[in-house]
């Protein structure tokens, strides 16, 4: 069985097993970057690193918050949700691009995807939301119904019609109203940040070179992209993503065009490649961070299937689960789910309330199990 390390992260109590404390003064919890822009970020107080020496199957939760009680996943004492997801102290959402499952099941260029699933547990009938591309990473983060959204349009620009708006034209804009989990976290004072791979300035709305602002959901929402401060803060680099010294309670993560499987265009073995040896580099540090190893959940995930749903309009994608909580072992779920199934299981695991069609989705409760 399993054990927590030496670190717990505590996130306003939720977690099982941690010490307790008082959380820090505001500079204590503002991280590098809130620092740097002069933003308060009161988020950061809720989310504080005690030692935990030995906490294991043995240990009682201490006090699970409303709605969850206490039980264990993998020998690990944890509060767990009505559905059965575990309540984590950090999650990190990693999504890549245009793969089907039976495209990368059949790859003979990707070691450490390969070895990835033989340790580790995934999804054989796993499903992005809509198509194209862009409208997935909203359904990931706010449960919005986007299949409305014809095209990969821009977070500024003039709005959409039916002619910008297409598979082969998309010079428009698509700015969202709708609430998001950002906004929740924010409200539960939980830190959060949407990392984009060579965005450069923090809050990039450009698309230019290998940097793709449609892969960026912060950017499209209207309280995050008009709100300078908070933009700046939470919309940065990849960069800056430090798993150690600057844990979010959830971090979202876009690689650039090329490692995350999108180009080179047209799509052969050689992306595949590309995205496999970016994720054998930029894993492992995840793996081995406190914020993960405590209590945490990463997530690789791709948008959608090959082509954009041309040929194959629903063809299962690629999902990875990773979570001290979390089966492992080359486990294989068969249950049905999809990005609003995600969506559900982050908030479930976070203690924020379902958003969208995330609130009628069935979580992943099969990777997770009950000892």
């Amino acid at each position: 069985m399993r054990k927590l390390l030496g670190l717990t992260l505590v996130l306003s109590g939720i977690a099982c097993g941690g010490g307790g404390g008082e959380p820090p003064g505001d500079d204590a919890g503002r991280s590098p970057t809130d620092a740097a822009h002069g933003v308060d970020a009161p988020g950061h107080d809720a989310f504080v690193a005690t030692t935990d020496v030995g906490t294991d199957a043995a240990s009682a939760c201490g006090h699970c918050p409303d709605g969850t009680t206490c039980g264990t996943a993998n020998g690990i004492a944890v509060c767990r949700t009505a559905s059965g997801i575990p309540r984590f102290t950090s999650v990190t959402v990693i999504v890549m691009e245009n793969t089907s499952l039976s495209t990368l099941s059949g790859a003979t260029n990707t070691p450490y995807l390969t070895g990835l699933a033989a340790t580790a547990a995934t999804a054989s009938d796993y499903h992005g939301a809509t198509h194209p591309s862009m409208p997935n990473y909203l359904a990931l983060t706010s449960g919005m119904d986007s299949s409305h959204i014809g095209c990969d349009c821009d977070p500024m620009g003039s709005a959409c019609s039916s002619f910008t708006c297409n598979t082969l034209i998309h010079s428009c804009g698509c700015p969202q109203t709708v609430m998001h989990i950002g906004d929740q976290l924010d409200a539960a004072g939980l830190p959060w940040r949407d990392y984009g791979e060579d965005m450069g300035d923090a809050c990039n709305t450009t698309t230019a070179g290998s940097y793709a602002a449609r892969h960026v959901p912060f950017l499209y929402y209207d309280n995050v992209q008009s709100n300078a401060a908070r933009c700046a803060m939470r919309v940065v680099d990849y960069d800056l993503f430090d798993p150690v010294a600057d844990p979010q309670a959830f971090a979202f993560i876009a690689p650039n065009l090329t490692d995350d499987m999108h180009d080179p265009f047209p799509a052969g073995s050689t992306n595949l490649a590309n995205g496999d040896t970016w994720l054998a580099s930029n894993v492992p540090p995840i793996l081995a961070a406190p914020s993960y190893t405590s209590a945490g959940l990463l997530i690789i995930v791709w948008d959608e299937d090959d082509l954009s749903g041309v040929l194959a309009p629903d063809d299962p994608i690629p999902l990875f689960v990773l979570s001290p909580f979390a089966k492992d072992g080359g486990f294989v779920s068969s249950v049905h789910a999809n990005h609003y199934s995600l969506l559900a299981t982050i908030e479930d695991g976070l203690g924020l309330p379902r958003l969208g069609l995330a609130s009628s989705a069935q979580p992943l409760s099969d990777f997770f199990p009950a000892d």
